[in-house]
């Protein structure tokens, strides 16, 4: 469940992080056009924001955390779960739910 918020957290980072940057470009060409006409403002605003993504390029993504082992159980669960999954998709659905809160439950104590 941490993981799935920490996804979309980030995803939705990055989202604002480009619409910021955008807009910022855009002010910046519209800014620049009557001075350099409105191809002159893109070109100077695109040698300014370049150098910002070349860098977040040659950064990356950091390394992504290790996953714990997963026990016997776990992986007996799903494997019956699967099975429940092909035959009856709507009770496979409820028991993974069920499962998920208890396990939620579970890991808080």
């Amino acid at each position: 469940m941490v993981s799935a918020r920490k996804a979309v957290a980030g995803v939705l980072g990055v989202a604002l992080i480009l619409v910021g940057v955008s807009f910022l470009g855009f002010g910046l060409a519209s800014a620049l056009a009557p001075v350099l006409s409105l191809a002159g403002g893109a070109a100077v605003t695109g040698l300014l924001l370049l150098p910002p993504l070349l860098w977040a390029l040659a950064k990356g993504p950091s390394p992504a955390e290790p996953q714990p082992a997963t026990n016997g159980v776990e992986t007996l669960w799903l494997t019956e779960l699967t099975r429940l999954a092909v035959k009856k998709p709507l009770l496979a659905v409820l028991v993974a739910i069920a499962a998920g809160a208890a396990q939620s439950f579970w890991h808080k104590r």
